[in-house]
């Protein structure tokens, strides 16, 4: 993409109101109707795009633009999807690692690499990711899809968790599938993979096949769990994301 301006606010994308999705061009922020605060910026390497983070709440977009969530463009194929997820989980990194993780002192900016370095030890830090599962359980034709605790009430999706030590990513399908649904998987296949920076995951998907047992929730993350025929389908997440890809089959 060419050079421009990735401007988010409480994780909101600043985009253009006469081409849906598009980031703003260079010096939207001197369109804000009041000053805002730029609690975060730096140019995203080797894209050149620079990247702000606004302080406060979002509040009004400027004349000719509009304030979205990253969730809103994923499915559309757009073409800078990518870049403005990449931008925001480096956002989301700078903002959790402004000192050094063995001495504490302030971190800088690295001259050539994506890191930053600490100048008082020469230790450095370099964005991380933390890689989760998600998992398309089948059983006679049916797949499994639960309503979550911690999630949108009313949507049905797929069991995920997030991969502990020691454990392969298969290992980790079977555990959470186990823990959340008190059923057995077994065979475990890779289906898709993405990224999702709330703050710093890479989905792994996958698909199993139910193996053995009830299903028994853990109740501190499921509040229902049930068996659906794909052509009878309840309220699933948008189009894009992992899950509708998985409980689709579109990968």
């Amino acid at each position: 993409m060419r050079a421009g301006s990735f401007i988010f606010c409480d994780s909101q994308l600043l985009v253009r109101a006469d081409a849906p999705f598009t980031p703003a061009e260079k010096g939207a922020l001197d369109l804000f109707a009041s000053p805002r605060t730029v609690a975060e910026s730096f140019v995203m390497r080797p894209e050149g795009v620079t990247v702000y983070a606004l302080a406060g709440e979002p509040g009004a977009a400027p004349n000719g633009y509009d304030w979205v969530r990253l969730r809103m463009m994923l499915g559309l194929g757009l073409p800078h999807t990518a870049a403005a997820l990449r931008a925001l989980g480096l956002l989301n990194w700078r903002e959790s690692h402004r000192f050094c993780s063995r001495c504490g002192g302030a971190l800088e900016e690295h001259a050539v690499e994506v890191a930053r370095f600490c100048p008082a030890c020469g230790h450095l830090e370099y964005p991380g990711i933390a890689p989760a599962v998600i998992v398309r359980v089948e059983k006679e034709g049916k797949i499994l899809l639960a309503r979550h605790v911690q999630r949108i009430p009313h949507l049905w999706t797929c069991l995920a968790g997030y991969v502990e030590l020691g454990e392969s990513l298969e290992d980790c399908v079977r555990r959470e599938v186990r823990e959340e649904a008190g059923i057995e998987v077994g065979e475990v296949r890779y289906a898709v993979s993405q990224y999702w920076p709330y703050p710093n995951q890479m989905m792994v998907g996958f698909v199993a096949q139910w193996q053995a047992g009830e299903l028994k929730l853990q109740a501190s993350e499921l509040t229902d769990a049930r068996w659906f025929h794909p052509s009878e389908l309840p309220d699933t997440p948008p189009k894009g994301t992992m899950a509708w890809r998985l409980i689709h089959g579109a990968y």
